[in-house]
């Protein structure tokens, strides 16, 4: 029992410090000495748990998306309905970005990059700890709080895709960005395109316009947008007009 502990612990130490490394550095430039120093061990135990500096970097979303799939189904207990889950999973995983850079540093801009961890273990272990998204999507659409004509794929693929997008726009461009402040606007723009139209309080009317009362305007009075680019049909047709060409 203590020994497991102990292995824990300075597994936890080696991830955390390689983390920041690459994070700081990139997956490439960053060795393993730096990330024993980081760790405070030696370089040679880094070895006795890891056998390489890219199995390192694997086991780095492996182990934080554990915590993030505790978190996910404990808020998911006490949330009603498909808008207030879907706020619980998108506030957590802006959440999750918004307090730890390196970890959204290594999951977009280094993993991403990597076609080999697709078929690595610790890829399945996100996987499993963000399917409760795909779930409450689903329920949602049995309930008829959202739109059957969307799929559930597209559905997550629009969230993932926003938290993805506004979180590796703030990493390279530095950005003051308070991820936290997107969360109800990205549940708005789900629920306001994907929910059900079940409003009463909307009005919606109809305008029919008569052909005979359209006032018709000649095409050379409609404004026209500005060329940006200057033409190049006419010097293309002489080109293909010469027989030396």
């Amino acid at each position: 029992m203590a020994k497991d502990r102990k292995t824990a612990t300075r597994r936890a130490q080696i991830l955390k410090a390689a983390e920041k490394i690459f994070a700081e550095k990139g997956f490439h430039e960053a060795t393993i000495s730096e990330i024993a120093k980081g760790a405070g061990l030696s370089e040679p135990t880094i070895y006795e748990y890891f056998p390489s500096k890219e199995e390192i970097l694997f086991q780095i979303p492996a182990e934080t998306s554990c915590r993030l799939g505790e978190l996910i189904r404990f808020h998911l207990q006490m949330a009603k309905g498909t808008a207030s889950k879907l706020r619980a999973l998108i506030y957590i995983l802006f959440w999750i970005h918004q307090t730890d850079p390196n970890y959204a540093a290594v999951s977009y801009l280094i993993l991403r990059q990597n076609s080999r961890f697709i078929n690595t273990e610790a890829y399945r272990t996100l996987r499993e700890n963000l399917r409760p998204l795909m779930d409450v999507i689903k329920e949602g659409i049995e309930a008829g709080e959202i739109k059957s004509s969307f799929t559930p794929y597209f559905i997550r693929s629009v969230i993932l895709g926003s938290i993805e997008h506004l979180t590796t726009r703030k990493l390279l461009m530095g950005t003051e960005d308070n991820l936290l402040d997107y969360v109800d606007s990205l549940v708005e723009l789900v629920m306001g395109g994907a929910g059900q139209d079940n409003n009463p309080g909307v009005l919606r009317f109809n305008v029919t316009v008569r052909s005979d009362a359209v006032q018709k305007t000649p095409v050379s009075e409609v404004a026209q947008p500005k060329r940006r680019c200057p033409s190049k049909s006419r010097k293309r047709t002489q080109t293909n007009n010469n027989p030396g060409g």
